[in-house]
């Protein structure tokens, strides 16, 4: 069946470009409208959806630093992806399998990770992380105890779960020691890569 809209012969363009008119606003609030009513389907908005997402990776923050202090490997090889890089604040470059081995023979052991602030910024498949941390520990067998920055990004994974990409720290403050006695990093051993 044919649907057709006929406009009379005598009908005057400004009403055929009044009739125009109204279709594209009707068309825009349908636009406007479609979102809200998928917000209210789901129950959530995409506001409460980034919030809901920021306290997930803030939860995430807070396992890193737990297994950091621990030791705990097993967990830091869920958080951490297959192609993790990290570059720690005296410039050593890690992969996931270096990063937990450093972690595992406690040549990077902290006491102490305290975070003094936190920022998260959800983007569609990836969050960003900027935290500053108060750290006491060892950093290749060396002890530091400081304020440090780091960045985080985080990429969401196949299965929907967040898995950190990439992290870099950098020292805001330390002791007089710890500022004097920052060795240079050790460049990424590609000998045994893959």
């Amino acid at each position: 069946m044919d649907h057709c809209l006929a406009i009379p012969a005598s009908t005057t363009r400004h009403t055929v470009a009044r009739l125009a008119a109204v279709a594209v606003v009707a068309g825009c609030v349908a636009a406007l409208i479609a979102p809200c009513a998928f917000a209210y389907k789901t129950g959530k908005t995409h506001k409460e959806t980034k919030r809901s997402e920021s306290h997930e990776i803030e939860g995430l923050e807070g396992q890193w630093r737990d297994a950091m202090v621990k030791g705990d490997t097993p967990a830091l090889d869920k958080l951490l992806a297959d192609d993790f890089l990290a570059i720690s604040a005296n410039g050593t470059l890690s992969d996931k399998e270096q990063y937990i081995h450093r972690v595992e023979v406690r040549e990077n052991a902290f006491t102490t990770i305290e975070p003094l602030d936190i920022k998260v910024r959800i983007l569609p498949s990836t969050a960003i992380v900027t935290s500053q941390v108060r750290v006491i520990g060892l950093l290749d067998h060396r002890p530091i105890d400081g304020v440090y920055r780091y960045t985080k990004v985080y990429r969401r994974g196949s299965a929907g779960q967040w898995v950190v990409l990439n992290f870099e720290a950098t020292r805001v403050s330390g002791s007089r020691t710890d500022q004097t006695e920052m060795h240079p990093g050790m460049p990424l051993d590609t000998s045994h890569a893959h």
